[in-house]
């Protein structure tokens, strides 16, 4: 019975590791066809839904943008009004402050109208009283007084008259003004009034411009984010090509033959896979067939050598690769025939017999890996 100087499990995984571990380790993680078109798939949907989500904002953007545009033109007209009534306002201010002259004015002329009366009236009082006296006492025409009573009585007359048309001005005068004062005061009013339907407008404006805002930060978030799936989509139909590459270039080749390829050997079967090793409590990984010294060992089946050397544990050492990712292990050969890359045909002499491997016996280790886990060698031979 030979004897392995390492386990066999951990220095074939080692191997293995050594040689393919870009290639298993994507065969171990790798994401199937189905997954990647699944992946496509959602991100088609998740770009279709964001398409319409983005449509719509555009919408809602559109639509906010004339609101926002309408609600200006209205606080425009608004402002206009404003403008056009704060000229309105000043301008009865001018106005109501010339009648308030005029009013001052007219005030004064009638006070002084007034004084004159008075003033005349004490003078031609005055007269008479010493016109009379002098026509007694001087024996004068008496006609004389009488004119001078009449000339009194004409002049009172017209400053009375020119009194009462003053008082008429000073009437008139009030009326417009006051008709002024009331128009200013209407004034006043729509000024107010158009100066709050202005801000509310203004303030309408800001909040639609708000929504705006809010509604294109929306859209660059949904934009990155149709970059990003676009991206994510084009890497997913990169890996989805190169999958259906790696499918395509899968033959299927050593898979069919299984359970007729011959033993790399002719030899009796000293250790089966599963088997408890004597030593601790390990199990074989492959078969050991004792065979005699020197005689060849043969390919099970085509395929492409990828390892030809001495190894620590499994002496002079083959592997072969059968494409989809199976590989056979031949170990404890005395001699390597082939270099690693040459390509060999079912039956070809790789190595020959040898106790390369530590074992007590001559004889072949043979195992045979997918994904680099080994697998029943005496399910894909025919019987030994």
């Amino acid at each position: 019975m030979m004897r392995f100087t390492h386990s066999l499990p951990t220095l074939c995984l080692t191997v293995v590791a050594l040689l393919f571990s870009a290639s298993f380790a994507q065969a171990e993680s790798a994401t199937t066809l189905s997954d990647v078109e699944q992946q496509i798939r959602e991100t088609s949907e998740q770009l279709l839904a964001l398409d319409e989500e983005i449509a719509r904002s555009n919408e809602m953007k559109k639509s906010l943008v004339d609101s926002l545009n309408a609600t200006r033109s209205r606080a425009g007209e608004r402002e206009q009004r404003l403008q056009g009534l704060s000229e309105d306002i000043t301008r009865y201010s001018k106005r109501l402050n010339a009648l308030d002259a005029r009013l001052e004015d007219a005030q004064k002329g009638i006070e002084a109208r007034k004084f004159l009366m008075a003033e005349v009236l004490r003078n031609s009082q005055s007269i008479g009283k010493q016109t009379s006296l002098k026509i007694i006492l001087q024996n004068d025409d008496p006609a004389v007084a009488d004119r001078l009573g009449v000339y009194t009585e004409y002049v009172l007359a017209a400053q009375n008259a020119a009194v009462l048309e003053q008082a008429a001005v000073l009437e008139r005068v009030q009326t417009a003004r006051n008709t002024a004062a009331q128009d200013r005061n209407w004034l006043n009013h729509l000024k107010r009034k158009a100066s709050g339907q202005r801000d509310t407008l203004t303030d309408s404006a800001e909040a639609t411009q708000r929504d705006i805002n809010q509604v294109e930060k929306g859209l660059n978030e949904k934009t990155r984010t149709v970059a990003q799936l676009k991206a994510d989509q084009e890497r997913l139909q990169a890996l989805m090509n190169e999958l259906k590459a790696l499918q395509s270039s899968q033959s299927g080749y050593f898979i069919a033959g299984q359970g007729r390829y011959p033993a790399p050997v002719k030899g009796r079967l000293s250790a089966r896979f599963g088997d408890i090793k004597s030593v601790g409590k390990l199990t074989w990984s492959g078969l050991f067939i004792e065979a005699n010294m020197g005689i060849p060992v043969r390919a099970i089946a085509d395929g492409e050598i990828i390892y030809s050397n001495w190894l620590q544990g499994f002496g002079h050492l083959v592997i072969i690769d059968h494409g989809d990712n199976y590989t056979s292990l031949y170990g404890g050969n005395r001699d390597v025939i082939l270099p690693v890359g040459e390509w060999v045909q079912s039956g070809a002499t790789i190595a020959t017999v040898g106790d390369s491997g530590g074992q007590s016996s001559s004889g072949v280790y043979f195992e045979i890996r997918h994904n680099a886990i080994a697998e029943d060698p005496l399910t894909w031979l025919n019987p030994i």
